[in-house]
């Protein structure tokens, strides 16, 4: 089943992600993650993304390459998330290197997904 990406498109959810949920840091990127419950009927809701890239780190078209980065990586990672939260990814300065590909974000994100605890189960063979 391939999951859909629901972007965040309201400030409030963002400045509620930022204020109530959990965070983690990383090299790329730094996430924020907060349970995304419905008031009325206690349900579950679909995972939402937001992303955030500073204007200080770069012009438009960095910022958009970033961006580019940062949503492919999440795709990358869209099957093993679990469902109803709102998560806020905020682009870091050294993903603005030149460097930089896809899987590097992609294994960074990765990391704050699984310490935030949003992974399924898939990460246990690591023993």
């Amino acid at each position: 089943m391939i999951k859909k990406l629901y972007p965040i498109c309201e400030n409030h959810l963002f400045s509620k992600a930022y204020r109530k949920g959990k965070s983690a840091v990383s090299k790329y990127v730094a996430v924020y993650v907060l349970a995304n419950y419905e008031k009325k009927a206690n349900s579950l809701r679909s995972t939402k993304l937001g992303i955030t890239v500073n204007r200080k780190l770069g012009k438009a078209v960095k910022r958009n390459r970033v961006k580019r980065l940062i949503r492919a990586s999440y795709r990358m990672n869209l099957p093993d998330l679990k469902e109803g939260y709102l998560i806020v990814v905020a682009a870091r300065g050294a993903a603005f290197s030149k460097g930089v590909k896809t899987k590097d974000v992609y294994e960074s994100m990765r990391y704050c997904f699984e310490k935030l605890g949003v992974c399924e189960g898939k990460n246990d063979n690591r023993s």
